[in-house]
């Protein structure tokens, strides 16, 4: 329906302009930003950043909680989110250094949170 597209797109708005937060605020924190809305075969990496020799891939919520921004990211989407940052790697041939994986909410309070070590994958 008409409201239904409305309230998609409206999120979608949210959402980009969470992950520039996001951005800025990391970049304001020594990350070297690499990338946002990145496309692999396997799905979107939001944003993908560089620190002291990790390749930090973050995944960012636009949420009124933090909670609700973390628990947003399911096992399945952790599981698409590591396998778009292996092809990620591999692109950029960065297969040896080290992946973290983060989260950012955006919107839960002034500033954005930021979970280092959101979760971890064993590949």
């Amino acid at each position: 329906t008409k409201v239904q597209e409305m309230k998609r797109q409206a999120a979608e708005r949210r959402g980009r302009a969470g992950e520039w937060v996001a951005m800025i605020f990391l970049a304001l924190r020594g990350y070297r930003i690499l990338g946002h809305r990145l496309r692999t075969p396997y799905g979107e990496v939001d944003v993908a950043a560089w620190k002291r020799g990790v390749l930090v891939i973050v995944e960012v919520k636009a949420r009124k909680s933090f909670e609700a921004g973390i628990f947003a990211v399911t096992p399945q989407a952790q599981q698409r989110i590591a396998r778009a940052a292996q092809a990620l790697a591999g692109r950029w041939r960065l297969q040896a250094a080290p992946v973290r994986f983060d989260i950012v909410v955006v919107g839960a309070s002034l500033l954005p949170r930021h979970e280092r070590a959101a979760w971890f994958d064993e590949r």
